[in-house]
């Protein structure tokens, strides 16, 4: 069984990654791409990571910035120093909200909203990785405190590859198979 992240890394370039300023249509043609060039016992890639007009790789964008990229932003109805003075709390401006969008019907068009909306208003920044070096029980645990699906791989600070929790799980529950097997295979030999 691999003990290293980098053994089990998707490297950058087998990875969507686009600039910060394309849309999230560009970015969606780059995530299906890059699942044309994925080894075929790999689960599909769920985000892309967004890199500066530096290079830097600065986030990603996931299934909930896709979607948060079709709800158009509402602007306030009110002064928030005039609902706190009313004693209006968050949750009644919430349902209130949503009321007024039942009321209203604000419909999102998806096509316009891919055309239009760019990839850094709605991508989640990258703050935190894991250096390939590290081991996988380190992964399982970044995983599970960061309750994240990808974690960037880093070499000397510096992004070289994803770590995706479906990898990650693939390559345990490979090992508890083989675990299993053996298990079995000795109780039938004794």
């Amino acid at each position: 069984m691999p003990q290293k992240v980098k053994e089990i890394m998707l490297p950058l370039d087998e990875y969507a990654v686009v600039d910060e300023y394309v849309t999230i249509l560009d970015a969606l043609q780059a995530l299906d791409d890059a699942q044309t060039n994925l080894p075929a016992d790999r689960q599909p890639h769920r985000a892309v990571l967004v890199r500066d007009s530096g290079g830097r790789i600065v986030g990603k964008l996931h299934h909930f910035a896709f979607l948060r990229a079709l709800i158009p932003k509402r602007e306030a109805l009110v002064e928030q120093n005039v609902l706190d003075r009313a004693g209006v709390d968050d949750d009644l401006l919430q349902a209130s909200m949503r009321t007024f969008d039942l009321l209203t019907g604000d419909c999102v068009n998806v096509c316009e909203r891919a055309r239009t909306v760019l990839v850094r208003h709605v991508y989640s920044s990258t703050k935190n990785g894991i250096d390939e070096e590290a081991a996988l029980t380190d992964a399982i645990a970044a995983f599970l405190n960061q309750q994240t699906l990808s974690l960037l791989v880093l070499r000397s600070g510096e992004p070289v590859g994803v770590l995706r929790l479906s990898d990650l799980f693939d390559e345990l529950a490979r090992e508890m198979k083989r675990e299993e097997c053996n298990g079995e295979e000795k109780k039938a030999q004794a």
